[in-house]
């Protein structure tokens, strides 16, 4: 058996869809490197395939097994990286999940439908420019999840929410992730001089008002940016 061809066939794999290009970006590879394997120009051996298995993130000996095996153990031909190393490239914005509970601190209550759905994402800063979202700093954006019906207008039950940390007053009348008397809400706020207005975009769900006298029971966690809304085809 050709063990060269059988790891290059491996590393094709690994790549899927990846030009050598935009793989070799994301883990800090040479891509003339790539090119001279994939092309049959240099030799890949033992020891320069234990190098890229630890680079990638894979098993050790991965690429040189006849049989190939996922990183979980499973059959089915494939050999998987491990995609949790993966760096944002030029442009990128890591954008991590929101650790609710972290945040909310003890005896607060979380809604009983809250379900984490997407808990890391990587957008590119252009496509947040295009879409008018503007924020604090990059370092204090992340990702939570959409509960409950009252805000379906705008978006649904488990639908991912980007959210700007840096935000924890309502300088703006917006979409807010904030607690309430305890309780955990995105909704609407609407600055009035008499304090702030709690809107639902579900019109099923009536307005009320947080007295101005009672700023503490309010509290701001994050400003709510973007809505990324999921819809089954």
């Amino acid at each position: 058996m050709d063990m060269n061809k059988l790891r290059t066939e491996a590393l094709k794999r690994v790549m899927g869809d990846l030009n050598q290009a935009d793989f070799a970006d994301l883990y800090d590879l040479n891509a003339s490197y790539i090119s001279q394997i994939l092309s049959g120009h240099r030799s890949f051996g033992e020891r320069a395939a234990s190098n890229m298995e630890k680079k990638i993130g894979l098993d050790s000996g991965a690429l040189s097994r006849p049989i190939l095996t996922g990183t979980d153990g499973g059959g089915g031909g494939v050999v998987v990286a491990n995609l949790s190393r993966i760096k944002a490239r030029k442009g990128d914005i890591d954008i991590p999940q929101y650790d609710v509970r972290a945040s909310m601190g003890a005896g607060q209550v979380l809604p009983s439908d809250y379900i984490d759905t997407i808990r890391r994402i990587t957008v590119s800063s252009e496509f947040l420019l295009e879409q008018g979202v503007s924020y604090t700093k990059s370092g204090n954006l992340a990702v939570v999840t959409g509960f409950g019906e009252s805000m379906n207008k705008t978006f649904s039950n488990g639908d991912p929410l980007i959210i700007d940390q840096g935000v924890t007053s309502v300088v703006t009348d917006g979409v807010y992730l904030f607690t309430l008397s305890g309780s955990l809400f995105v909704k609407r706020l609407q600055r009035l001089p008499s304090g702030i207005r709690v809107i639902s975009d579900n019109d099923s769900f009536t307005p009320f008002d947080v007295a101005a006298s009672d700023p503490d029971n309010l509290i701001i966690h994050a400003r709510v940016l973007l809505a990324w809304r999921s819809q089954r085809l």
